[in-house]
This record gives structure tokens, sequence and C-alpha cells, in this order.
């Protein structure tokens, strides 16, 4: 193989790997509401918060789906009905939604301050149907609190950053080892006569 081949064939699987595993080529193209994680399905709220939905019975069950919801101040819970005999009773303070509904009815309610905010379905609190809202950051120490590059609406994996950087040294090193060992190839044309 000659010089001149092998830096075109480097050089070639250098760039493919390295847009293949970049973070951009990498997006799962996922949906971005979060749906079925631990925060509950979110879409952008109406006045600069975001509201969040908790299913309340999803298929008949005698849960509210997610239990536990992390939000920031000024967003929004979207309580949906999805089986009919069941409220939003909160343990503390007077924001939620004391008559019991039918499947397809909504409730929402805006958290504004901090704090942990548990809330029950009152027909079946002795089933365990139970959830918790906590709003802010959980650790009121005063620091700033790191957000998830995700949350920005920036997509990053960082193992494809790792992989791609790794391999652009193993590349280079390649590159590198066969230049010093071999040097020009007599079969350059052109060079230093």
């Amino acid at each position: 193989m000659k010089r001149r081949d092998f830096l075109r064939l480097g050089g070639a699987a250098a760039g493919g790997a390295a847009a293949a595993t970049s973070p951009v080529a990498a997006q799962d193209g996922g949906n971005e509401s979060g749906g079925g994680n631990a925060t509950g399905n979110q879409s952008g709220g109406g006045g600069g918060g975001q509201t969040t939905e908790v299913a309340v019975g999803p298929g008949g069950q005698l849960v509210f789906e997610p239990a536990e919801v992390q939000i920031s101040p000024g967003d929004t819970i979207r309580w949906v009905w999805e089986s009919g005999g069941h409220n939003v009773a909160p343990e503390s303070g007077d924001w939620g939604h004391q008559p019991i509904e039918d499947e397809g009815f909504t409730y929402e309610h805006t958290f504004e301050s901090a704090g942990e905010n548990p809330y029950v379905c009152t027909p079946h609190a002795s089933a365990g149907m139970q959830g918790t809202i906590m709003v802010g950051s959980g650790s009121e120490g005063g620091g700033e609190e790191e957000v998830d590059p995700e949350e920005m609406g920036v997509p990053f994996q960082a193992h494809y950053v790792g992989i791609a950087t790794m391999l652009t040294m193993v590349v280079s090193l390649g590159y590198a080892f066969f230049l010093l060992k071999y040097g020009e190839s007599p079969n350059a044309k052109g060079g230093n006569n």
C-alpha cells in the first residue's frame, strides 16, 4: 500500500467515524415530551413555565402516574382522569380538586413556591393512591442547580463524543507511526531532488 493510499483511507475512516458518532448525527429522534419518565409528559406551558401531565387512574389502576414529579416554581401540573371515581386532594393547602370526577376530566394548577406538595385520591387513599409534587431543586442550599443539556434543547450523548475522540487519536497515532517508520514513499513524484 502506498503512503498516499494509506493517508486517503485513514482520513476517510476518521472523518466518517467522527461524523457517525457526533452528537448531531446520533440524535435518536426520540420524543422530547419525556413520555413515561419520572417527570411525566412535559410540554411547553403558556405562561413561560412547563406543563407536566399526571395520569389519574391510568388503565383503571389506583395510582397517579407518575407518582412523584419534580418541577420548577411557576410550572403547571395538569391532572388527566383516565378512569372515573377519583379526585386530587392535597394533604395541606387548598390547591387541589376535591369533587370526584369521571374519565376525560382535567384539572390544572400552577405551583409558585418551592416545597413538597403531597396529595391523595380521597376515595382510594387507603389503597395507596397518592402522589407528590416537588417544586424547586429539593436542596435549598443556595447554589446553582446543574442543568441537564437535554432540558435546554441540546441533544447530548457524551459516550459518542468519547468514542469519536478516541478514534481520532488512534487514527492520528497510526498516521504518525506510519509516517515516522516509512517516511516519504520512494514512489512519490516530485519532492526534494
